[in-house]
């Protein structure tokens, strides 16, 4: 039979303290504090957990525990802190607990019971909106490249649209019906918007997930959800290509390009010779320039639809070189901006191209103007330019032209772009276009294949 533990008073239990180790071990040695379990008496089993203090404290935390058997499981079922609770309220804690377990009721899994009640509660009071805001705030910190704000001010605009319709909702009660409000005003009239809507809410639902606020599928999901809702955004939105110049045309517009002294004039020229996007070129930075191999390597981070940790070099033509070597190395962009801006503006390569356009109908040309659209051409569809070029005037294979372009869209480019020679064959390329756009003189055909 146990040895009968003498109660306690109120002033010796307010004298507990942690213990300390009274034997060396593997992990511990004689002396060090530890964890003590005082017996108090009063209910079998009550006793009163003391910590070691931490940094800054006296008293380690202290809190209650009943230490007894449910079937044959030990169990240490917490009570409370102390003194939050007193002596007086532990024992008659205590004692309704084993009342309970006399009764057939484990508190221990009782206690799980109400905690998974009152997490339903809490999923239930938990609002679209809530979840919402909450996304953005972890997203809005991982963008990256060349234009995070751009990225965050997209995202944002997105979760508002969501607010108007279903920032009150309950986020375990949000339905297709739900998203459809929210799409229906915007899916034929703004596909590309609504798109990115509704895998902001699929997101947003995906986090719900993960805290175990939602179960089922998302409302959000497109297959065999909303899609027997609303037609496919591929059938009713056809993507508008940037106006382009066209090669045939290449020659004339370089000439006059070549008499404007001007670094936004630079930079479209040093655009067009490495078939790079506009803003890759706007925000160019000398460390990733190396004129002593003649690259330029941009980190993944900057590029479109590309792994941040998957750097693309763009081996650069002697007009490439040259143009670097002509500008003043002072700043952290290549080209600089006017009025101490450290990089050109988002639309001085648009504005050098519409400005050339100018130029040719002033002396009597006939522009530069892209026929499928009656616009004039803009300094992105100079990829196109270079693109129709490759394709049309040129042998060379059409993984070249593309990995040039930077598009990784296929297994082949994937693995042509870790192949050792394909720089040198993109070099070929770039030169022969280069030739092209100065001279106007085609390539020579050749009898075998590039790659």
């Amino acid at each position: 039979m146990p040895k009968k533990v003498p109660e306690m008073g109120p002033a010796q239990v307010r004298n507990l303290r942690h213990g300390v180790v009274t034997k060396d071990s593997k992990t511990r040695k004689a002396g060090d504090p530890c964890v003590a379990y005082h017996r108090v008496g009063g209910v079998d089993g009550l006793v009163l957990q003391c910590r070691p203090p931490a940094a800054g404290q006296e008293i380690g935390s202290r809190s209650w525990l009943l230490v007894t058997t449910v079937g044959l499981r030990r169990r240490e079922i917490g009570l409370g802190g102390y003194p939050d609770v007193t002596l007086g309220e532990a024992r008659e804690l205590a004692r309704q607990k084993r009342e309970d377990i006399r009764n057939g009721i484990d508190p221990v899994e009782q206690n799980q019971v109400q905690k998974a009640k009152d997490r339903e509660r809490q999923r239930k009071q938990v609002t679209f909106g809530d979840l919402a805001e909450e996304y953005y705030k972890i997203k809005e910190v991982t963008f990256r490249g060349k234009n995070p704000q751009r990225q965050r001010n997209r995202l944002r605009k997105a979760i508002d649209r969501c607010l108007v319709e279903i920032g009150d909702t309950q986020i375990g009660e949000l339905t297709v019906e739900d998203v459809l409000r929210v799409l229906r005003p915007l899916w034929t009239t703004q596909t590309p918007t609504a798109t990115r809507i509704r895998q902001t809410i699929a997101q947003i639902w995906r986090l719900a997930d993960s805290r175990k606020l939602v179960s089922g599928r998302s409302p959000a999901d497109w297959d065999n959800n909303l899609d027997g809702w609303l037609p496919p955004a591929k059938r009713i939105h056809h993507t508008k290509h940037k106006p382009a110049l066209r090669h045939q045309d290449l020659p004339g517009f370089m000439k006059l390009l070549a008499v404007r002294d001007t670094i936004p004039a630079r930079a479209l020229e040093f655009q067009i010779l490495t078939i790079a996007r506009p803003t890759e070129v706007q925000f160019a930075e000398w460390p990733e320039i190396n004129l002593e191999e003649g690259t330029w390597t941009l980190p993944g981070s900057k590029m479109k639809n590309r792994n941040p940790n998957e750097a693309h070099v763009v081996p650069l033509v002697p007009r490439a070189i040259e143009i670097l070597r002509s500008m003043p190395q002072s700043g952290r962009y290549v080209f600089p901006g006017y009025r101490g801006n450290e990089q050109i503006s988002e639309n001085a390569l648009n504005n050098t191209v519409k400005a050339i356009h100018q130029e040719s109908l002033k002396s009597g040309g006939k522009g530069f103007v892209d026929p499928r659209y009656n616009k004039v051409a803009c300094a992105h569809g100079m990829r196109s330019c270079f693109k129709n070029f490759a394709a049309s005037k040129t042998d060379y294979d059409d993984v070249v032209s593309e990995l040039s372009l930077a598009h990784l869209d296929s297994d082949e480019t994937r693995a042509a772009y870790l192949s050792d020679q394909i720089l040198d064959r993109r070099l070929m390329l770039l030169n022969a276009y280069s030739r092209y756009a100065y001279t106007g003189k085609l390539p020579r055909k050749r009898q075998s294949k590039d790659y």
